[in-house]
């Protein structure tokens, strides 16, 4: 069994910065997706006062661009509107918080985990890649078409 204290105290030196990739496609042009990467890490918090584990991340993707290209068929036409070089990026971000049970008589790293898988992960990645927004070369909004692939946590 630990205190809450404790809890506290090992949930903000364990987990105060865990490293994890993600793996993502853009679309590229006509039939063609490129992939990408971008590197985050993320830290728990404990608030005691509410009793929830908070998560909290920072992510930065490497560069995503694409020229401007049009795919002509007999049908119809496509055209893809050029992306100047540009990333994702997400500061100090809260991701997830969770309620845990006192007293602390469970496998609270598993409990931990187990956060952060519910936290960071392809769904919910992807829901956050669609709010941002990639401008173009007028400044308007462009959809790329972007696509997580993996995450993988580095413990």
């Amino acid at each position: 069994m630990v205190e809450e204290f404790e809890f506290f105290r090992n949930v903000r030196s364990y987990y105060c910065h865990v490293k994890f990739t993600v793996s993502f496609t853009y679309r590229f042009s006509h039939r063609h997706s490129k992939r990408v990467m971008a590197r985050g890490s993320f830290g728990c918090g404990v608030n005691v006062r509410s009793q929830t584990v908070e998560y909290v991340m920072q992510l930065k993707s490497d560069p995503i661009e694409r020229p401007r290209s049009e795919s002509g068929s007999f049908l119809f036409t496509t055209l893809y509107e050029a992306i100047p070089s540009q990333m994702i990026e997400f500061e100090n971000y809260p991701i997830y918080k969770v309620r845990y049970r006192v007293p602390i008589d469970y496998d609270w790293q598993q409990f931990v985990v187990r956060g952060a898988e519910n936290a960071i992960n392809p769904g919910t990645i992807g829901q956050l890649f669609r709010k941002w927004k990639l401008h173009g070369a007028n400044g308007e909004a462009v959809d790329a078409g972007l696509k997580v692939e993996k995450i993988e946590f580095h413990w």
